[in-house]
C-alpha cells in the first residue's frame, strides 16, 4: 500500500472515530455500568421500598452543573442505588435566567421508557461536545446512544403535552422551594429532611443519608 493510501486510511479512521461529525459517546461504558439493571420509573432511580430519598435539583443546560452531577452525584448513586437503601429522584431546575430547557423534555421523555437517568448522564458527559448548545439535533443524538430506547416513541413523548406538564411541575416546585441558582440536593428519610445547598459534595450527601436514614 502506498504512502498516500496509508495516510488516507488513517485520516478516515480518525474522522470516523472522533472527528467533528462523530456522534457524542463520552462515558457510554461508565453510564452503562452505573445505571444498567437498576429499577427506574420516570424521574426515580432505585428500589421503591428504600427508606431514604435523595432528590437532585439540577440543570441539564449548564456546563458547571454537568461537571457537578458527574463528579458528586454519580459516586453516591454508585454507592447506594444497587443496595436498595436509597432511591434517587431527578428534578429539572433552571439555575439561569431561562426557564427549564428543551433538554428537560428530552430527558423526561426518556424517563417514560425508564431511561431518564442514562439520558441525563450521557447528556451531561457530552455537553462540551455540543459547545454548550443543547439543540434538537444534539438531544436526538443523545437519545440514539441510550440503550434500548425506542426512538420514535421518545420523539413523540418529547413533544407531548404530558411531558411539558411534568417539566413545568418541576420548575414550579423549584420556585415553591425557593431554591438558589445552583444545584441543590434534598435528602429525606425516617429521621427527617436535610436540605443541602451550594453544590453539596458527595461526602455531604452521604452524611445526610446517614443522618435521616
Amino acid at each position: 500500500m502506498g504512502l498516500v493510501a496509508v495516510l488516507a486510511t488513517v485520516i478516515s479512521i480518525a474522522v470516523g472515530e472522533g472527528g467533528p461529525d462523530a456522534p457524542p459517546n463520552e462515558g457510554f461504558n461508565e453510564v452503562q455500568q452505573l445505571f444498567g439493571g437498576i429499577e427506574q420509573e420516570g424521574a426515580l432511580l432505585g428500589d421503591q421500598g428504600a427508606e431514604v430519598l435523595v432528590t437532585v435539583y439540577n440543570d441539564l443546560n449548564c456546563d458547571s452543573c454537568s461537571t457537578y452531577q458527574v463528579e458528586e452525584i454519580d459516586p453516591v448513586i454508585e454507592e447506594h442505588a444497587r443496595e436498595g437503601d436509597v432511591q434517587f429522584e431527578f428534578s429539572h431546575f433552571s439555575v439561569g435566567p431561562r426557564l427549564t430547557t428543551e433538554a428537560a423534555l428530552g430527558a423526561t421523555a426518556a424517563g417514560m421508557q425508564a431511561r431518564q437517568w442514562q439520558y441525563v448522564d450521557l447528556l451531561m458527559r457530552n455537553i462540551d461536545a455540543a459547545g454548550g448548545v443543547v439543540d434538537a439535533e444534539f438531544l436526538t443524538e443523545i437519545a440514539e446512544i441510550v440503550p434500548e430506547l425506542d426512538q420514535d416513541r421518545w420523539e413523540q413523548d418529547r413533544l407531548s403535552p404530558e411531558t411539558s406538564e411534568i417539566v413545568d411541575a418541576d420548575a414550579d416546585e423549584g420556585v415553591d422551594l425557593r431554591l438558589p441558582a445552583e444545584p441543590v440536593v434534598i435528602v429525606t428519610g425516617p429521621g427527617g429532611e436535610e436540605r443541602l445547598e451550594g453544590e453539596p459534595s458527595s461526602e455531604a450527601i452521604e452524611a445526610a443519608i446517614q443522618a435521616v436514614g
